[in-house]
């Protein structure tokens, strides 16, 4: 609670050095394109007194800006890049709304200048934060799991598991929808060419869906906005092989707006281990040291095609349809030598597998928009249907070469696995004044998942089921939600409250009948923003929101793998839901240079998940999910962005929280607590001929969970950039993982077995690509479409 004390000092005395900046006037005014009627972003505005510079600022995404000076005569002056210069003369005695300022294009210097719009890599709202893939070196040759490492607040994991604020529990979302690739880790599968930005929401309101205790992460894809024919394409080759093409093809005119990207990806991974068990049976002591290598190859052509069309100026339709198959070919080794108390080797076991899983996923999205002649008011409609198979075959080759060589083992495993998702959404919103709006809508999503695994041995000529090893698990899945919420203004005080409610019911069984499980649950889920403007540089807004962690079909299913039979994960088809109530105070200041986010977090939740690690009568490790008691969490976190100069950016994130965690039930009695921090700095430097540098540095602290220690791990990627052909044509090269240092070393203890090792999932990656755009023309304007969720 002390902690909690001393963050939320700090972020008032950072709030009240904003407050002291009211006591100047403010000069407000929305700056927009003349002809299309659309915000121009981006656009400078100056402050002059006696022609020597006062103050200056660029306007927002809704071409807004609001600049506080002292009392006197001024000349204020508005420029974009070939547009033609506002310029009036102002005698500030109070607050001055200048209201919509066009402005008019300059037909004289048009044709002879490239716009090369200034969107820094990292933007702070104070509901969320941006990252502008396009403008990030370090991510434009990788996929998104890549992309979302370099991410404020935001890491992933040796698994994969992406953490938010270093909570697991988030829910990733693709243009606002869920998505099987986020839900199944599939992220590879996206590539950085079509990602426009990453969203982070910490604390969502009503209008989201309820899922992921830890915030929401959403993935906004790349759409035309350039008018008649354009595209781009872009060749990478790297070391390890990593090969990639991809191209993108627009044509946008008048009322109609196709769209279409191909890609290619070929890429190989080397994955290592090593781990020592200590395991006592019987009051001996059995050792295992474990050397595990693996080479992976993942292969997926991709396609995705769509299109837009506005019948009218009120209603238009969105088509989309993308598909890709992944093929992905492990071969792997492993050699587990069982020692006694003396370090005697007692026996040497080698098990080789090959493992290969062709996936063929398909996505299809419908949306509808309708405005209205009331500004403001518009209705969207969204229909989603996601399918997919995966087909996971395995073959293992098992021998003791120590002390006597015998006869090997042949075990087979097969998985068949496909899914049917639907998801249909509605999003209403209408102002009521100016100072008010409401928001309503309605959510149904259905999702099927049937999975058939089989092993099978050889034996006696012929293969026969291994260990009555023959199963299908049906899992079902319906979720409904509806939420209303109601937002207003009072001069710097602004509100919004909001309630959600959500209908769940869950069933998972298989067909041996050794469970049948079903959960139906009806949940509330309020949501409250209240926000205080000191100045338009600086507000203050304290939020709360309910949320809830559903168990997906993976936390689930209690069927494990074979591969490595030391250790194994399972599901828990008993599961509970988990729920959180979340708490944020957040400033977010604006000053000449530096934007500073910090923030102070809140988050209690009940029947948390977490992982339960115990040793079974066959000396096997089993790591299992279990509900809690209740998990607390109390967080500080500090994100700021600074630009001294024109040719350098600096930004960086400072994370700490203490948690506590406590589970007590018949088999297991824990009550933990610890803290953790973890740190990112990204620079990146412009120089001239249009090279560019970027570097992107991140430490994380070491942790404790329930059971088990995971070592402190940093990670330093670097890209340099050079641009051609008058920026059509763009050349980065960029290594990944440069110190090859990102490995996780973990240690967990339990009742008579002790557990250490570490494991790579890559080394040092270098590539090269080339990105080529044609026919591009940022002064061509096209009409915005409403992003349901994003």
């Amino acid at each position: 609670m002390n902690r909690l004390i001393i963050a939320l000092l700090f972020l008032f005395s950072i709030s009240a050095f904003g407050n002291n900046l009211s006591l100047a006037k403010n000069i407000k005014g929305i700056v927009i394109d003349a002809e299309t009627k659309q915000p121009l972003e981006f656009a400078t505005v100056s402050i002059y007194k006696n022609e020597t510079l006062i103050d200056g600022i660029i306007t927002n995404e809704k071409g807004g800006f609001s600049i506080s000076v002292p009392n006197g005569n001024y000349a204020l002056k508005i420029e974009y890049l070939s547009y033609t210069t506002f310029e009036t003369d102002i005698e500030l005695k109070q607050h001055i709304d200048l209201g919509i300022i066009p402005l008019n294009l300059d037909m004289e210097t048009l044709n002879a200048v490239e716009i090369i719009a200034k969107k820094s890599v990292m933007e702070f709202k104070l509901d969320k934060k941006v990252f502008n893939v396009g403008k990030d070196l370090i991510s434009q040759n990788g996929s998104l799991s890549q992309v979302l490492n370099n991410v404020p607040s935001v890491s992933v994991a040796i698994d994969g598991t992406v953490n938010l604020r270093g909570n697991p529990n988030v829910t990733i979302l693709i243009n606002g929808k869920p998505s099987v690739l986020t839900s199944q880790n599939n992220l590879d599968q996206i590539q950085s060419q079509n990602i426009e930005r990453i969203e982070v929401i910490t604390n969502p309101s009503s209008r989201y869906q309820a899922s992921g205790t830890g915030g929401i992460i959403n993935v906004v894809l790349k759409k035309n906005k350039t008018e008649g024919f354009s595209g781009s394409f872009t060749v990478q080759a790297g070391t390890p092989k990593d090969y990639n093409f991809s191209t993108s093809l627009n044509y946008k005119v008048k009322k109609l707006n196709l769209f279409s990207t191909i890609g290619y990806k070929n890429s190989d991974y080397k994955r290592e281990q090593t781990a020592n068990q200590d395991i006592i049976n019987n009051n001996a002591t059995t050792i295992l040291m474990l050397d595990a290598y693996k080479n992976s190859n993942d292969e997926i052509p991709n396609i995705y095609i769509g299109g837009d069309y506005s019948f009218n100026e009120r209603n238009s339709v969105t088509m989309s349809f993308y598909h890709d198959v992944l093929k992905n070919t492990d071969e792997s080794k492993a050699l587990y030598n069982y020692l006694d108390e003396s370090q005697t080797i007692d026996s040497t076991i080698v098990r080789t597998e090959h493992y290969y899983e062709p996936q063929d996923y398909n996505q299809f999205e419908l949306s509808y928009l309708k405005t209205f002649n009331k500004e403001g008011k518009k209705l969207m409609i969204d229909f989603q249907y996601d399918f997919w198979d995966d087909d996971e075959l395995e073959n293992l080759f098992t021998q003791k070469i120590v002390p006597v060589e015998t006869t090997p083992d042949l075990l087979r495993t097969r998985n068949i696995e496909s899914s049917n998702d639907y998801l249909i959404q509605l999003h209403y919103e209408s102002p009521i004044t100016t100072k008010s709006k409401f928001e309503s809508g309605f959510r149904a999503e259905s999702r099927v998942i049937s999975s058939d695994y089989t092993a099978e041995e050889y034996v006696n000529n012929q293969w026969q089921i291994f260990n009555n090893i023959e199963n299908n698990v049906d899992y079902h899945e319906k979720i409904g939600g509806v939420f209303g919420q109601f937002a207003h203004t009072l001069d710097k005080l602004s509100f919004q409250i909001g309630l959600r409610a959500e209908f769940t019911e869950i069933k998972i069984k298989d067909t041996e009948g050794e469970f049948n499980n079903s959960k139906k649950y009806n949940q509330f889920f309020p949501t409250s923003y209240l926000n205080y403007a000191f100045t338009d540089g600086s507000n203050l807004q304290l939020s709360y929101s309910r949320r809830i962690n559903r168990p997906g079909f993976w936390q689930l299913n209690p069927f494990a793998g074979l591969s490595d039979f030391s250790a194994i994960r399972i599901g828990n088809p008993d599961l509970n839901p988990a729920l959180s109530n979340v708490l944020e105070l957040g400033l977010l200041t604006r000053l000449d240079k530096i934007t500073i986010n910090p923030s102070v977090y809140y988050n209690y939740t009940s029947n948390a998940f977490d992982f339960s690690v115990t040793k079974n009568n066959e000396a096997i490790i089993i790591t299992k999910p279990i509900n809690l008691d209740f998990e607390e969490r109390i967080g500080f976190e500090l994100s700021a962005n600074y630009t001294p100069y024109k040719w350098l950016n600096v930004s960086g994130e400072f994370n700490y929280f203490t948690f506590e965690k406590s589970c007590n039930t018949e088999t297991q009695n824990f009550d933990f607590r610890d803290s953790r921090w973890f740190t990112k700095l990204n620079a990146q430097l412009n120089f001239p001929k249009d090279v560019s540098v970027q570097t992107n540095f991140s430490y994380y602290a070491p942790n404790e969970s329930l059971q088990t220690r995971i070592a402190a791990n940093y990670n330093l990627d670097i890209a340099l950039s050079k641009r051609f052909l008058k920026n059509k044509m763009q050349v980065t090269f960029n290594a990944q993982n440069v110190f090859d240092s990102r490995i996780e070393k973990w240690t967990t203890t339990g009742e008579n077995f002790f557990y250490k090792g570490q494991r790579k999932r890559y080394g040092t990656r270098l590539n090269i690509a080339l990105l080529y755009r044609f026919n591009k023309n940022i002064t061509s304007k096209s009409r915005t479409r409403g992003s349901s969720n994003r």
